[in-house]
C-alpha cells in the first residue's frame, strides 16, 4: 500500500538514498523513482502513484542478444520501468545488474515508446538494490560494464596494432593483447564511437586495461551497444566492428 508524506528511511540503504547520495550523470536529468508498491511498475500514468524518494540509476541489461545499458525510471519489489535502446520484446528473459554487481532475473512484460516494463523473478529490496549494500558487500561499486569481443585498433605513438575489445564503460575497457605499457597514452578505435584517448592503467594475463580521459556520455554508449548487439548476423569475434 502507498502513503503520501514524508519519506521516513527504515534502513541505512535507504537513509542513504534519501541524503542523496545514490546520483549517477546522465544529460538528461532523468530520475529514477521507487515505488512502495509490490507490483512492476505499470507503462500507463506512472506519475499517479506516490515514491518514497528520486535517484538516478542506470543498469546492464543482459538479453537474448547481449549485453546492453538502460536507465531505469522506476522500480519497486517486484520490477522495474526503464528506458531502452534496443528493439526487446515482450516475454524476452532479461537480467538487470546494477553497480553493486547483483543480477536479477526477470522477464520484459510491456514495451511502449523506449521504455520496457521488467518484472522480477523474486521480490526484492529496492533501496537495497540500489544502493549496493545487500548483495555484495565485499566488491566495490562501479560503473555497468558491457562484455563483448569486437576488432579494434589501438595507436601507440604513431603506430597502429590490431586489438580485441573485451569490455567497456563510460570510464574505461579492457583490451587484448598487451599493445602499450602502464602509464602509455593510446587511442582506442572501435567502429561506430569516435576515437577515444586513455592511458594504460593495468596489465594482467595478455590483457590491459584503459582509462579513458573523459568519460564516454551515456547515451553514446548506450545506442552503441544496442547496435552492436543487435547487428543481424554479427559474429562479435569475427565481426568487422573495426576493420584492420
Amino acid at each position: 500500500m502507498l502513503f503520501s508524506g514524508w519519506f521516513r528511511p527504515s534502513s541505512e540503504a535507504e537513509y542513504n538514498l534519501a541524503r542523496g547520495k545514490m546520483f549517477d550523470s546522465d544529460e538528461d536529468g532523468g530520475l529514477t523513482t521507487i515505488s512502495l508498491s509490490n507490483a512492476p511498475p505499470s507503462q500507463f500514468d506512472r506519475r499517479t502513484q506516490e515514491r518514497q524518494v528520486a535517484v538516478l540509476r542506470v543498469a546492464k541489461l543482459r538479453t537474448p542478444h547481449g549485453e546492453e545499458l538502460c536507465k531505469v525510471r522506476n522500480i519497486s519489489s517486484g520490477g522495474l520501468m526503464a528506458h531502452v535502446y534496443s528493439s526487446l520484446d515482450v516475454g524476452d528473459a532479461v537480467t538487470a545488474e546494477f553497480k553493486s554487481g547483483h543480477p536479477i532475473s526477470g522477464k520484459i512484460i510491456w514495451r511502449r515508446a523506449g521504455l520496457a516494463g521488467m518484472a522480477f523473478d523474486e521480490v526484492v529490496n529496492a533501496a537495497s538494490v540500489l544502493s549496493g549494500d545487500d548483495f555484495a558487500p565485499a566488491r566495490q561499486p562501479r560503473a555497468p560494464r558491457l562484455g563483448l569481443r569486437l576488432r579494434a585498433r589501438m595507436r601507440v605513438g604513431a603506430r597502429y596494432h590490431a586489438a580485441t575489445l573485451c569490455d567497456i564503460s563510460q570510464g574505461g575497457a579492457k583490451i587484448e593483447p598487451e599493445v602499450a605499457e602502464i602509464g602509455q597514452k593510446v587511442v582506442l578505435m572501435v567502429t561506430g564511437l569516435p576515437a577515444i584517448t586513455g592511458v594504460i592503467r593495468w596489465h594482467d594475463r595478455g590483457q590491459a586495461g584503459i582509462q579513458f580521459d573523459i568519460a564516454l556520455p551515456f547515451d553514446t554508449l548506450a545506442q552503441w551497444a544496442a547496435t552492436v548487439q543487435h547487428r543481424p548476423g554479427t559474429d562479435q569475434a569475427d565481426s568487422e566492428s573495426a576493420p584492420l
